[in-house]
């Protein structure tokens, strides 16, 4: 295991990832002192710096940013580098379901909502970011060493 810290061998990937969870966790808690806990799912007249949430959007904010924090302290930028083209994938995704006015789940109610918006930019840089990443390493860590074959004696 290398014993450098992270600032010394993060790659482009897990710093991204890094970034990206922080602020979806800032998201999600922020979010959580808007909403409160009650209508879970209800579409109500929350927001938070102007973008509509109620609890459950909370709680997806909450866990997507988690999941990215714990891939960026992955030794493995490969971990990382999947990470943000499936999470940049799944929010393309959202903004796609949004733009069609398919998400009241989220308390998305419009489709020029500015969540669609910001679910289309945060897709398209995780994916981005993912992809410049793989791209960098040439989509993967370097195999392990393997130690020297010894010679059959016979």
């Amino acid at each position: 295991m290398n014993a450098r810290p992270f600032l010394d061998r993060a790659s482009v990937a897990q710093w991204g990832a890094l970034a990206v969870g922080v602020a979806y966790i800032v998201a999600g808690v922020g979010g959580f002192a808007v909403t409160g806990f009650g209508g879970f799912v209800e579409n109500g007249d929350a927001a938070f710096i102007g973008f509509d949430l109620n609890p459950f959007h909370n709680i997806v904010h909450l866990g997507v940013g988690s999941l990215l924090l714990g891939v960026a302290l992955v030794p493995q930028s490969s971990i990382a580098e999947g990470a943000l083209l499936g999470g940049g994938l799944l929010y393309l995704a959202a903004a796609f379901l949004g733009f069609i006015n398919a998400l009241p789940i989220l308390s998305i109610a419009a489709p020029l909502a500015p969540d669609n918006f910001l679910h289309l930019v945060s897709g398209t840089a995780a994916f981005a970011i993912g992809l410049i990443g793989s791209l960098r390493t040439g989509s993967g860590d370097p195999e392990p060493e393997r130690p020297a074959r010894r010679p059959i004696q016979t």
